[in-house]
């Protein structure tokens, strides 16, 4: 899915410089998003950067149907889960447990030897 600049624009380029895909363009008739650049900022922000930083909140808007607005909720919903059942702070979390539980042992073993 793909996002596309409406006749509500206002040219204030502040989409054009955020865009990490570089698919925002201007020409002699404006400005205009190459749909096969733009990927909705998958992979470098959580939201769509044109449309977030748009002053007109309406400069900027998703090309898409019902169905597709599901589909691409759902799986960007999936994408997040995923990635944070990957992170690392897993491994944190593991050391801080087996800190506190070697920490909790050694003052139970000393209460029991007094």
């Amino acid at each position: 899915m793909s996002y596309y600049i409406t006749k509500n624009c206002i040219q204030c380029q502040r989409c054009e410089s955020l865009c990490p895909t570089g698919a925002i363009k201007t020409n002699l008739q404006g400005m205009y998003i190459d749909s096969s650049l733009c990927n909705n900022c998958t992979g470098f922000y959580g939201t769509p950067q044109c449309a977030s930083v748009c002053p007109t909140n309406q400069g900027c808007l998703p090309t898409r149907t019902n169905s597709d607005y599901w589909e691409s909720w759902f799986s960007r919903y999936d994408s997040l889960v995923q990635n944070l059942k990957n992170r690392e702070k897993q491994l944190y979390w593991q050391h801080w447990f087996n800190s506190y539980s070697e920490k909790l042992s050694n003052l139970i073993v000393t209460q029991h030897a007094s």
